[in-house]
């Protein structure tokens, strides 16, 4: 296995401090750049990465503290440790040295075995560091998948267990993140919209199962119980601090006002509705009036279309139904292929009872 290079920079005003630190470092193996003021440090550590910086303090045009200050303030260069070379051991001078952010420091005339042992104890800190570092990212990744899992999982529970249902939060989902990237959205929000998107209703979870899969048309009472599920997914959401759940709080709360103020649960107008609760209702419709449900048939396209053109600066923010008509061959491409996956998973189920069927009759 190849050994690791570790890149020093070394800045002393001294060319001949310069030639014996780079001197020792290489014939221990370390890659090392060399320079003599503290601008020209500063220059070389935006063009390449180093792992470590050792750094004399008394240098003209800019001393190293003021360096150091410069270096722990740029997210570039804030972690590299810095060692400060120096002839003063002034107990001011020392203190000004740490709080500009030196890890340590070495005091000139040094001893060769003092300068590589005290570089090899900071590279390996630095090392610990890293792998620290790398594995709180992997665990912050999977914690976060798993609470994206959870809240699909969630939200099919909400509407109802049935695949169908499930199946649903998960287009509205994708409707929703391609209309938020449409809209000019930066990747890390529309991401987080996604997810966000597939609680839209957990609300449902409150709302009785007699009314949530009823058939027939609603009585008014069982309606204005059924609308209650908005401000029921928001109450339920609205003790977390974390991103996504405070995302979901918004879209539960707001994906059912109207942009003309009469939606619920709270009639909100016009640009007072949050953009996350905006795009959802555009992407909730569009969804539940092309797929079918337990309690209703799918709709055409031409007269689902129809229906949300209508609908521009009444329930839906005119900007964003504009760009969702300007790209609908985006949405519907998404439908086709959530539409042939549908006629697949029948043919697959129906197959799959023909040769259960089957297998039981040669038993009988």
């Amino acid at each position: 296995m190849q050994k690791q290079v570790y890149n020093i920079l070394i800045v002393d005003d001294t060319k001949e401090n310069l030639n014996i630190v780079q001197k020792v470092l290489e014939l221990e193996g370390y890659q090392t750049k060399a320079v003599l003021d503290g601008i020209t440090a500063l220059s070389i550590v935006n063009e390449e990465d180093f792992d470590l910086i050792l750094l004399d303090i008394n240098m003209p045009k800019m001393n190293g503290i003021s360096v150091c200050r410069y270096l722990k303030i740029e997210p570039h260069t804030a972690s590299i440790p810095v060692i400060f070379l120096t002839a003063d051991e002034d107990r001011e001078t020392l203190t000004k040295a740490y709080k500009a952010g030196g890890s340590d420091y070495i005091k000139k005339p040094f001893f060769k075995e003092e300068l590589i042992a005290r570089v090899e104890t900071r590279i390996n800190i630095r090392n610990n560091e890293k792998n620290l570092e790398n594995i709180i990212r992997q665990r912050t990744k999977e914690i976060y998948a798993t609470q994206v899992e959870l809240m699909y999982v969630l939200g099919g529970v909400a509407e109802g267990h049935s695949k169908e249902t499930t199946q649903h939060v998960q287009r509205v989902s994708q409707f929703a993140y391609l209309l938020a990237k449409l809209s000019g959205m930066q990747e890390k929000a529309a991401e987080l919209l996604k997810n966000a998107a597939s609680l839209h209703d957990i609300g449902k979870i409150a709302i009785p199962s007699n009314i949530l899969h009823k058939k027939e048309k609603l009585t008014k009472r069982e309606f204005k119980e059924i609308q209650k599920h908005a401000s029921l997914g928001a109450e339920m959401l609205q003790h977390s601090s974390l991103p996504l759940f405070k995302a979901a709080k918004i879209v539960a709360g707001e994906h059912h006002e109207k942009y003309d103020g009469s939606g619920y649960p709270n009639g909100l107008k016009g640009k007072d509705i949050h953009i996350y609760g905006r795009i959802v209702a555009i992407a909730d419709v569009f969804d539940a009036l092309m797929f079918k449900r337990s309690y209703k048939g799918d709709w055409s396209v031409e007269d689902t279309l129809a229906y949300m053109k209508d609908m521009r600066a009444k329930q839906f923010d005119p900007d964003l139904i504009d760009i969702f008509f300007e790209n609908i061959d985006a949405f519907l491409k998404i439908y086709n292929l959530h539409q042939e996956k549908i006629i697949l998973d029948k043919k697959y189920n129906r197959k799959k009872r023909g040769v259960i069927m089957e297998w039981l009759l040669k038993k009988l």
